[in-house]
């Protein structure tokens, strides 16, 4: 069946994201504002972000990004009422607890950049680093991945890949925790802490046809050292207060699958789903759907949905009659049993060949009355 011109544009687009060739790299800059805003005001994110990607001859390409963010706010913890200002100084006997928003403020700073190799065959090697730094966390993450062409027609590869992270959290006050010891003598933390994360993945992508793509991966993971949050407080015994403790082990394990498709000269569509497990009890599916319109030339429209849905960690309650002496336990909704649902919206102008502007809404709801916006305003310049 012979496309028209439009269509082809499309499928030109379909395959270009899995022939990751020079023939198709760009060489631009992506600059980009976000804003996001949570409900009653609890949390606040300003995000200005820039990207480079440079090809070189053809044999290379260079990305760099730089993401800069306020954030302000406040975050529910368990603290005492009569003397509870912070996580730290509430912490002890005969307390009585209550569920207080704490006000924080924080700078964080994240660079990251990658290099894509093409050998003789066109196989490629990219080679990644990100570093993300805030006051009292540090995360550094080298990654590698291997992709490789199955046959002549590159309408098939395979992928492997494999990153590792060392974070380091730099606790600021622990007078009431009796984990921590002396005080870091270079970060002025109370106490320095590290966690370890080891991820694979491999993965096969199929052209299916000139308007049609299939992508499926598998991934591992572990994590070790510590992963308990250090401002977060657990009500043992009805009255005491003291810090959360979580497994210093984890294992998780699961699949995506990604499936892009022009349906006509006009729209396209873009579907994922990922399935997630690990031995914390934690099981999760996420659903997410990004739907795009060519209004004309210049204008294309996107809405999309994200479904997300997770059962709680073995080690979780929101109750605080519920702990006494257990080893490991937790009151942070992010290890409960939830589900969320973003709805997505945007708008990309083309100005000219080189220049085009961006904007989306996103808004966000929790099924534990976390409900947030996101809008993100940009531009990118091809040279």
């Amino acid at each position: 069946m012979q496309l028209n011109q439009k269509q082809f544009k499309l499928s030109f687009v379909t395959a270009s994201i899995l022939l990751a060739s020079s023939v198709y790299a760009q060489d631009y800059v992506r600059v980009n504002y976000m804003q996001y805003d949570e409900n009653d005001n609890r949390v606040s994110v300003k995000a200005p972000s820039i990207e480079v990607n440079k090809d070189f001859g053809v044999d290379y390409t260079l990305n760099v990004s730089l993401v800069t963010d306020a954030v302000s706010g406040a975050t529910p913890i368990y603290v005492d009422s009569i003397s509870g200002a912070s996580a730290f100084n509430s912490r002890g006997d005969n307390k009585t607890p209550i569920k207080k928003n704490v006000e924080f403020t924080e700078q964080r700073t994240s660079a990251s950049f990658s290099l894509v190799s093409r050998l003789d065959s066109r196989d490629e090697i990219t080679v990644a680093f990100s570093k993300s730094y805030e006051s009292d966390y540090d995360a550094n993450t080298l990654s590698i991945d291997y992709l490789h062409w199955a046959n002549k027609s590159k309408n098939r590869s395979y992928n492997i890949g494999a990153s590792y992270a060392l974070n380091n959290i730099l606790i600021k006050d622990c007078s009431y925790n009796a984990q921590c010891g002396a005080p870091d003598s270079v970060s002025g933390a109370s106490k320095k802490e590290i966690s370890n994360i080891l991820s694979t993945e491999v993965g096969v992508t199929q052209l299916i046809d000139k308007t049609s793509l299939v992508k499926a991966s598998i991934f591992y993971s572990t994590e070790d050292g510590y992963l308990s949050n250090p401002y977060y407080n657990v009500v043992r015994y009805t009255n005491k207060i003291v810090a959360e403790v979580r497994p210093d082990k984890r294992v998780a394990y699961g699949f995506n699958l990604k499936y892009i498709k022009a349906f006509t000269s006009t729209i396209s569509s873009k579907f994922k789903y990922k399935f997630y497990t690990d031995d914390w009890d934690i099981t999760s599916h996420t659903i997410d759907i990004n739907n795009y319109y060519e209004l004309n030339s210049k204008v294309t429209l996107g809405f999309g949905i994200r479904y997300y849905t997770q059962s709680e960690a073995i080690f979780y309650s929101k109750d605080t009659n519920y702990f006494t002496d257990e080893v490991y336990a937790s009151h942070d909704d992010r290890l409960s049993s939830f589900n969320s649902t973003t709805l997505k919206t945007s708008v990309d102008y083309k100005y000219s060949k080189s220049l085009s502007y961006n904007i989306s809404l996103d808004k966000y709801d929790q099924s534990t009355d976390l409900s947030a916006m996101y809008t993100t305003v940009g531009f990118k310049y091809k040279f």
